[in-house]
């Protein structure tokens, strides 16, 4: 299996490790982290290990930067939390954090360095419409509204029939971006998620901070699974390392706790999500490093695919993530990604129904109108 550019892998896995890199090394492995969405990230534990010392100037201060970056992205996401708890105060309502503002609020140490540039709710579906009223009442508004576009249409039609969220809804003043989910993947793909369950599982958040009281986030396993099928079921793959990072993060994390990893292949199990659990165990272990316990691999192989799309998957995945320096060519990469972009709509939705979406983007591409 071909791994990641190894010194991308360096700073991710042991930053340590990079002390007396030439100036040419670190100057294309920042590159790399920055092209992965990893660079916040990198720079905070670059200098929780001391290694800002062996940078060249110009670097050094581009890391700065990155890790400034990092905190203010925080902030921001924390105040949007704050200023959404605001708005259903009064309001018996379950709100469950999602990726971002989840591993915030839990505390994940996957959260440092993290640049969000949205936050992500679910809600029972059906409180969709109440808690859209609400937010539009608040100040939000359609996404294609606040860039001068008529809402509704098929777009509008595709998101509300068809997926697991309603449209975005923009902040009118501070322009921040909030999804609505009531599940976590399109009704209409070859696997789904049981949305009842999810929130019946879903666990308040512990904080001092009184102006998150009241969130809940996904119990462990489900917060896991859910950003594995982000990236391997429902996403594309192609520029998602940044979601393996947190994977991996979460398995050095979660994998302390008593019997997390029996608890996750029961949980993958009877969700039907063992597929891509297999997935992400394989490829945070085998590019990552990530400390999956061999007798979690071994249980997670009874969910993998036939051998000849494992041997694919092998060669397509590693590509997809790894980010691609400046001008350099690598068409093994860019053939890996659209073969992955495929994949993804695909699993999302019926053939039929796929045919007949495509077939509508195409055409609205063709008269110059933008599609979702």
């Amino acid at each position: 299996m071909k791994g990641l550019p190894a010194d991308l892998k360096t700073l991710i896995v042991s930053p340590q490790s990079a002390k007396g890199w030439s100036a040419e090394r670190w100057s294309r492995a920042v590159y790399l982290a920055q092209s992965g969405g990893v660079l916040s990230r990198v720079a905070i534990d670059l200098a929780a290990a001391g290694g800002r010392a062996e940078l060249i100037p110009g670097l050094e201060g581009s890391l700065l930067s990155a890790e400034r970056n990092g905190a203010q992205s925080q902030v921001r996401l924390s105040w949007e939390m704050d200023r959404i708890k605001r708005v259903f105060w009064d309001r018996d309502l379950k709100i469950v954090l999602l990726k971002g503002a989840a591993y915030l609020a839990a505390g994940i140490p996957c959260t440092r360095g993290r640049l969000s540039s949205d936050i992500d709710i679910l809600v029972a579906k059906d409180e969709l419409a109440n808690v859209e009223q609400a937010l539009l009442d608040a100040g939000w508004m359609s996404a294609k509204e606040k860039q001068g576009e008529e809402s509704g249409g098929y777009d509008d039609e595709y998101y509300r029939r068809w997926m697991h969220e309603i449209p975005p809804l923009v902040n009118n003043e501070r322009n921040t971006v909030i999804d609505v989910h009531h599940t976590i993947l399109p009704p209409t793909g070859r696997v789904t998620a049981d949305a009842v369950e999810l929130l019946g599982q879903a666990v308040p958040v512990e904080s001092e901070l009184r102006e998150r009281q009241g969130y809940y986030v996904l119990c462990d396993a489900d917060m896991f699974l859910h950003s594995v099928v982000h990236l391997f079921q429902d996403g594309e793959i192609r520029g998602g390392l940044r979601d393996l990072v947190d994977q991996t993060e979460m398995i050095g994390h979660f994998g302390e706790r008593a019997d997390f990893w029996d608890r996750l292949i029961a949980r993958a199990e009877v969700m039907g999500l063992g597929r891509p659990l297999f997935y992400s165990l394989r490829y945070a272990s085998a590019l990552l490093d990530a400390p999956v316990p061999d007798s979690a691999l071994k249980a997670s192989q009874r969910f993998g695919p036939p051998l000849p799309v494992r041997l694919l998957m092998d060669m397509l995945v590693p590509r997809a993530l790894a980010p691609v320096y400046l001008f350099e060519s690598n068409h093994g990469a860019d053939i890996a990604g659209e073969l992955l972009y495929i994949r993804s709509h695909w699993l999302r939705m019926p053939p039929l129904m796929l045919a007949r979406h495509l077939a509508i983007k195409a055409w609205r591409r063709i008269g110059g109108e933008k599609t979702a």
